[in-house]
Formats: C-alpha cells, sequence, structure tokens
C-alpha cells in the first residue's frame, strides 16, 4: 500500500461514527490489513469494501446478530466478534478455504443460474440498492444479482456450501431479507428472494426460494439498532453467548426417552459385536444413539443396560480454523515432511530440510485452542463441541447380558460368511 492509499484508508477510519472508541487500535488495524493486501489475503474483499463495511452492518453479518438474540448458538461467530471488528479489536476475517471457494466457484454458479432460467440481470437497480441511504444509517448490503424472471423482480444470492442444503438457513435468510429491506426503500418492487447454492452431487445450481418474512424483518431493525446503538456507537463489547451444555441424567428424562435411549442402546450393542462383517449397520446405530443423546439433552456419563454412553467437549476444528490467519494456522499445523527431499538435503551436507515441508497439515488443536481463548479471549465453550463415546460394558455383571448378544452375533456372521 503506497503512502497516499495508506493516508486515504486512515482518513476513512477517523470518520467512522465509531472512531472515539476505536483511535488507539486504528494504525494497527490498517498496518495488518495493508499486509494481507500485499499478500493478497484480504478474503477476496477490497480495502475499499472492508473500509465500508465498519461504517454499517452487512446483509452477511446481520444472521449472527439475530440468531444470538433468539438464543441459537452459531459456532463459527458471535455478537461479541462481529462487533469487536467495527471496534478493530479484531481485523477482517482471514482468507480460508471457505472464502477461496466462494470467490472460484461463485461467477460459474451465476453464469449457470442465468442460462437455465433465462433470467436477466440488472446491474443498474443492484447499484441502486448499494448506494441506497435507508431509515437506519447502519444497514449495508451489496446484493450478489438482482433479476427479473418471467416480469418480476428478485433478489439472488449465490453460495457454494461444502455440502448440498435443502433450505435457506437463518444466516442467509436474514442476509436476503436486508437486502430486501434496502431495495424496498430504494422504491424496488421486490417479488421474490431466492439462495442459488451450488449442489455437487448433482453438478448444478439448486433454487430455494426464501420467502417473504415480515416479522424476520423487524428481528433485523431491532438486532441492528441493538448492537449498532448500544455497543459500537459506545464502544461496549456484547458478552459471550452463554452455550448450553447438555446437563441431564438418565433419571432426569422422560420415560419415553429412556426407553428410546435404552432400546438404541440395545440395538448398537448387537450390531457392535457383529464386528466388521456389520460395521455399516454399527456406525448406523452409534450414529443414531448419539444423535437421540443429544435431541433429549443427555448430559453425564450413564450406563444403560450394558452400553455407557459418556459425553465429552472436544476441540471443534472448524470453529478455531476459522478464526486463525494463514500465518496463525502455520503455527499451530502439524508438518508433514516429504522424506525423499529431506533425505536427499540430509544428504547434501548442510541443506535446509523447510522447503521439504508439504503443504499445511492438521491443527494441533489442544495448542490452537489455548492461544485463542489466551490471546483472543474466546471462552472455550465456543470452540468445542460434545461428541458421546459408545462402549460395551466389560464389568462381569453385565456379561450374562453381553454374551448371548456376542454368540448370536458370531453365528449370524459365520452364516453369512458361509453363504447359501
Amino acid at each position: 500500500m503506497n503512502p497516499d492509499d495508506f493516508q486515504a484508508a486512515w482518513a476513512v477510519l477517523q470518520r467512522l461514527p465509531q472512531a472515539p472508541h476505536c483511535a488507539e487500535r486504528m494504525q494497527t488495524w490498517l498496518t495488518t490489513v495493508a499486509e494481507r493486501q500485499a499478500q493478497g489475503t484480504l478474503g477476496g474483499l477490497s480495502l475499499a469494501q472492508h473500509l465500508r463495511r465498519l461504517s454499517g452492518i452487512g446483509a452477511s453479518e446481520i444472521g449472527v446478530l439475530v440468531g444470538e438474540r433468539r438464543g441459537l448458538y452459531q459456532p463459527f461467530s458471535t455478537a461479541r466478534e462481529v462487533v469487536a471488528q467495527k471496534l478493530l479489536f479484531d481485523p477482517p476475517e482471514p482468507d480460508n478455504a471457505h472464502l477461496r471457494r466462494g470467490a472460484l466457484m461463485e461467477p460459474m454458479i451465476r453464469q449457470e443460474f442465468l442460462r437455465l432460467s433465462g433470467a436477466t440481470p440488472r446491474p443498474d437497480l443492484l447499484q441502486k440498492v448499494v448506494e441506497t441511504s435507508a431509515q437506519w444509517d447502519w444497514m449495508q448490503a451489496t446484493p450478489d444479482e438482482l433479476v427479473v424472471l418471467d416480469g418480476r423482480l428478485g433478489i439472488i444470492d449465490y453460495k457454494s456450501p461444502a455440502q448440498p442444503i435443502n433450505d435457506a438457513p437463518l444466516e442467509y435468510a436474514c442476509q436476503l431479507h436486508q437486502i430486501g429491506l434496502l431495495a424496498q426503500h430504494a422504491g424496488l418492487p421486490v417479488a421474490f428472494r431466492a439462495l442459488v447454492a451450488w449442489n455437487s452431487e448433482t453438478w448444478r445450481p439448486e433454487v430455494l426460494p426464501c420467502p417473504h418474512d415480515p416479522a424476520l424483518e423487524q428481528e433485523i431493525v431491532e438486532a441492528g439498532n441493538h448492537y449498532w446503538y448500544n455497543h459500537i456507537l459506545t464502544g461496549e463489547l456484547p458478552p459471550w453467548p452463554t452455550v448450553e451444555r447438555l446437563d441431564l441424567g438418565l433419571a432426569d428424562l422422560p420415560q419415553a426417552a429412556k426407553a428410546e435411549i435404552e432400546a438404541l442402546s440395545n440395538r448398537w450393542l448387537r450390531l457392535d459385536l457383529l464386528a466388521k462383517e456389520a460395521a455399516t449397520l454399527v456406525d448406523d446405530a452409534r450414529q443414531r444413539l448419539i444423535d437421540t443423546c443429544q435431541i433429549h439433552g443427555l448430559g453425564q456419563t450413564v450406563a444403560t443396560g450394558a452400553v455407557k454412553i459418556t459425553p465429552k467437549p472436544v476441540w471443534d476444528e472448524e470453529a478455531i480454523a476459522l478464526r486463525l490467519t494463514d500465518a496463525e494456522r502455520a503455527a499451530f499445523s502439524k508438518p508433514r515432511w516429504d522424506t525423499d527431499s529431506l533425505l536427499q538435503q540430509v544428504r547434501e551436507l548442510g541443506g535446509d530440510p523447510s522447503p521439504a515441508r508439504r503443504a499445511e497439515g492438521s491443527l494441533r488443536l489442544e495448542e490452537a485452542a489455548q492461544w485463542l481463548i489466551r490471546e483472543r479471549g474466546i471462552p472455550p465453550e465456543h470452540l468445542q463441541q460434545v461428541e458421546f463415546r459408545t462402549a460395551i460394558s466389560r464389568r462381569q455383571a453385565d456379561q450374562p447380558l453381553v454374551e448371548p448378544v456376542r454368540t448370536r452375533a458370531g453365528a449370524t456372521a459365520f452364516q453369512f460368511g458361509a453363504g447359501p
């Protein structure tokens, strides 16, 4: 970034409405962003776009705020982290695989959607939405597309999810509705809103309608007003949301739930003893058991029949990785070495083995999580997810329950292997 661009960006920062509450962090923020710009790791947005995002709450951010006010847990971001970015505590979201996938895929998704649907893009109306000044001074949006289809004006947002999706989740519904609010304020007759998501299985775009929801629009306005006026313009970070951990014992569950868990436990027991010949069935039963424990809020180690169910918080790799820059990820990644190249350098005497390091490996989750807790102040529960472990009891008293099943499983496996 040349000196003139730096000064221009500095002037924008000083004009922010929240500037009195983040003046001491402007230098660090701008230096970090300038470094990322030079490295090409600004997450697909330009410096000008990042500066504009600081002056309001964007459509891609509002879903986190609405969800948190609903008491919904969002594992990859929180209202506190959104506000912290506006107050320059945190730099913009670093470049990551999800952002790169979107940047590469969305032009193709757009091309295919327009080809298959026959919709007509309206970039003139899109620009009108971007430039409109709404009655809510914090509200911003940069729509992916406004189109006319069958004579009706619609808002389109392109997505490239890692897995196919069947409907518009809250985050995307909020995004489309905030764009709709700005479009309506600009006098545009919006007739429909839709998510166009790439389906990696069918290799084509899926159009997921998002019905107009006036109640959601009201939630968007209330959430934006709350965090803009009560936190961003006051310089006060909101508290971390409370993550409710599972904390029910088996005795606390309704009889029907206990019976369901016991039945699923027994089914898992039978299939697990069927071993490798029934591996697919074992995995399915185990997942059903875990899902049922999650649904009913089981949070304590319990024994049901001969099955022990133990919930254990574990580090959520995606929640941790998304909060790290590439440089930070490298510090916690487990190195993988190209042995042949490394041996060649060793034979050449004094060779540096670092060029033999392959692409970044998996994260050292414990170290990365502890760093985020220590350096970013993120509560541990926001970096964890609960995994359930199941095990067949080894207690002598439980063997009369286990052995008949083991015998039948062995006989079944033998008979299956013997063939007709």
